[in-house]
């Protein structure tokens, strides 16, 4: 299973921000291997440097780093919307019921539990990008205005 390049001028580019470096060598190391190119971020708030210097095509996250976590950069980057049609999808070892919720809620459109596998890791981000975004920016425009009202 590979990357599915749409216009052909360039790699799939994806922005991972996860702080453990044994996670951060394996995910890379899979999506690599699979055609993408993998920007590594070891906390929220230098990935959020990356995602606006590069707009990937996907966006992994972690929910529990140093510095900013996922929660938080989920909801900074599903308030923007130069983002709109950009996944946020949170890669995380928080599998407790309700965590999958809890990431849903913070803004991200899809979870994936840990210890990551290699086919549904690849599925996942290959499906993401496939999807039309007039499929699932309703949900993040919902959840933008209620981010707005809390605030």
């Amino acid at each position: 299973m590979t990357a599915a390049v749409r216009d052909g001028s360039h790699a799939p580019r994806i922005v991972l921000a996860e702080d453990d470096p044994t996670n951060q060598f394996v995910i890379r190391a899979i999506l690599a291997g699979a055609g993408f190119d993998v920007e590594v971020c070891e906390n929220g708030r230098v990935a959020l440097d990356a995602i606006y210097r590069t707009r990937p095509d996907v966006i992994l996250l972690d929910l529990m780093m140093p510095i900013m976590d996922g929660y938080e950069a989920a909801r900074t980057l599903a308030s923007d919307p130069a983002l709109d049609g950009v996944p946020i999808i949170a890669v995380t070892a928080r599998v407790l019921h309700g965590d999958d919720e809890k990431a849903l809620d913070a803004g991200c459109d899809a979870y994936i539990p840990k210890p990551i596998s290699r086919v549904k890791l690849i599925q996942a981000v290959n499906d993401w990008r496939a999807r039309p975004a007039t499929d699932w920016m309703p949900d993040r425009i919902r959840k933008r205005d209620g981010f707005r009202r809390s605030a």
